[in-house]
């Protein structure tokens, strides 16, 4: 878009997927897609009868293959948490040398593990819940130690393995 930032332009990060294909991803578990499929209908800027369609049947989509994957996705961020150093200058050095740690990383492990917490034990997700909103924010800000974050989530595993087992989702 070259219009956009007052003419500087911007480039635009996207992907476009057929519908088999999506499907598919949705299926499997996987965190981005899934999340699409439940952003709340006043983010929704133009939306047709068949994506209506798929939003009111998109609880179909969740199984406990949720579990593995968001649980993959978010030691994944763990890990690239305490990696190596990012480039200089880049916003996630920036992150770095603001808060000692990468916040963004460790939003991603708190958002990706009490989503499936909220899927496992209530079959739905509600990407809008509030109390959880408060200490992603904090996270960003840096309110919220790595270590803490760490802990936080290792207990959170040993929880989720329960509800697990114990989810109504097929």
């Amino acid at each position: 878009d070259k219009n956009a930032l007052g003419g500087k332009g911007h480039e635009y990060d996207f992907t476009i997927f057929s519908i088999v294909k999506y499907f598919k991803l949705c299926l499997e578990g996987n965190p981005n897609l899934l999340d699409s499929l439940f952003v709340p209908q006043s983010c929704i800027l133009h939306s047709t009868k068949v994506s209506e369609l798929v939003r009111d049947n998109r609880n179909l989509f969740l199984s406990k293959r949720i579990w593995p994957r968001f649980k993959g996705y978010a030691y994944s961020q763990l890990h690239k948490a305490g990696g190596k150093s990012p480039e200089e200058g880049s916003k996630r050095h920036k992150l770095r040398e603001q808060f000692g740690m990468d916040t963004k990383f460790l939003y991603h492990v708190v958002r990706l593990l009490s989503e499936a917490e909220q899927m496992l034990t209530t079959c739905d997700l509600d990407l809008q819940e509030k109390g959880r909103r408060e200490h992603m924010k904090a996270i960003r800000r840096g309110e919220v130690s790595e270590d803490d974050i760490r802990k936080w989530a290792a207990d959170k595993e040993h929880q989720l393995e329960k509800s697990f087992s114990e989810s109504k989702l097929p």
